[in-house]
């Protein structure tokens, strides 16, 4: 059998500020500086043809090169890696994002 948890205990830890708080206090996933451009590549047959798009994106902030680990969904939305549980509809939202999630990361600024 599976733990059990009390259901005050499990409402109070899901409040916003104390679940906010904890999930701040959780390591920030290392970001990764490269170099050269990030591909996504979607396939898909449609009426016998098959077809491949490839996405590039080389990203760059304050002049420096950026490996975002940016990808895009079938339905056009991009996700990153470093921001998992996320979805943008422009890559520069999500290298916005980035930044304002990862400040430490961009020091410096233009």
């Amino acid at each position: 059998m599976g733990p059990s948890f009390d259901p005050a205990e499990l409402a109070a830890a899901a409040e916003p500020d104390k679940f906010g708080g904890y999930l701040a206090e959780l390591p920030k996933p290392h970001m990764h500086h490269g170099h050269g451009p990030v591909k996504s590549v979607r396939e898909t047959e449609y009426e016998g043809h098959r077809i491949v798009v490839t996405t590039t994106y080389e990203v760059t902030v304050d002049g420096k090169p950026l490996n975002a680990q940016l990808a895009v969904e079938d339905d056009g939305t991009l996700s990153c890696h470093g921001l998992p549980n996320y979805q943008f509809t422009s890559a520069l939202d999500t290298i916005r994002a980035l930044i304002a999630n990862y400040p430490g990361q961009f020091e410096g600024g233009a």
